[in-house]
């Protein structure tokens, strides 16, 4: 049985890692008034930076079609018999459905992985994905491998500004007009809980009490080594060293990465805000 994987740029993968990883890659799209760029191919890191610096009118969109086509086409000349699917969660985007909807038109049996999330949740799961593959294992067996680490999975984010979530449709006007009002640093939950949309976990006054307040609810989950812990920002480098410090200090026994949000992320999140988040490692024992 030949396996293909598939993610897409919300995995903050550029095209390149994810072709020198054997990874089948679609890039999410971001609009401004002048340009389509396809993230992780034309768009990187300094440039979304450079926009939001800029207070760019920006949206994002799912691959586009002739790109998914092209995508589920070769996976079928290149003789897979079946493939994964790890990519933004649905709640977020209609990727996943979309891409469904051509494999099915292409009778390629596709395995589609409900992450309830994005970013680097959804990287480690791609990459899972492909050592399990390599491994000989079928589609199935590694759709059940990656829910059992899914399962023991979580995302919190806390922006600085929630406009850009409130134009992007993340937030009602509402929610996002009290929360400039108020001066409320709410604590955003990306989950199954939430069926993977965006939700209000907590409301807190400041920054660092809001972070501080993600230290203590990981606590309760009781993360060790078999976990890996994320710690992102969106061009906050400084506050997100402390936020990891904390995390540090709090889960020594646990891996922890500390990266940015990555460039189709950050056009909802904008810039200032921090995440964090975690998943219990995927088994890789063949015997099981």
């Amino acid at each position: 049985m030949k396996t293909a994987i598939i993610t897409d740029s919300g995995s903050s993968l550029s095209e390149k890692q994810a072709q020198e990883l054997g990874i089948f890659y679609l890039p999410l799209q971001v609009m401004n008034k002048e340009h389509t760029l396809l993230d992780g191919v034309n768009l990187d890191q300094p440039m979304i930076y450079q926009f939001l610096h800029e207070e760019a009118d920006l949206s994002t969109s799912q691959p586009p079609i002739g790109i998914l086509e092209h995508v589920v086409n070769d996976i079928k000349e290149q003789g897979y018999d079946e493939a994964v699917a790890v990519t933004i969660c649905p709640g977020l985007s209609s990727t996943m459905s979309t891409l469904q909807a051509r494999c099915k038109y292409m009778e390629l049996p596709l395995y589609a992985i409900d992450t309830y999330t994005t970013c680097f949740v959804e990287q480690y799961l791609a990459v899972s994905a492909k050592k399990l593959a390599d491994q000989g294992m079928c589609g199935a067996d590694i759709k059940a491998r990656l829910d059992a680490s899914i399962a023991h999975s979580d995302t919190l984010i806390v922006p600085d500004d929630l406009q850009h979530l409130k134009r992007g449709g993340r937030l009602t006007p509402l929610a996002a007009a009290l929360g400039g009002l108020l001066k409320i640093k709410p604590i955003l939950k990306l989950n199954a809980s939430s069926v993977g949309k965006i939700d209000v976990f907590a409301k807190v006054r400041t920054m660092s009490k809001s972070l501080q307040t993600i230290v203590d609810t990981y606590k309760e989950v009781q993360l060790d080594e078999q976990y890996i812990l994320y710690i992102l920002h969106t061009d906050a480098a400084a506050e997100g060293k402390k936020f990891y410090e904390l995390m540090k200090a709090a889960f020594p026994q646990t891996e922890i990465v500390f990266d940015h949000i990555g460039p189709v992320i950050s056009v909802h999140t904008g810039i200032g805000c921090m995440g964090a988040q975690y998943i219990r490692k995927v088994d890789f024992d063949e015997n099981l």
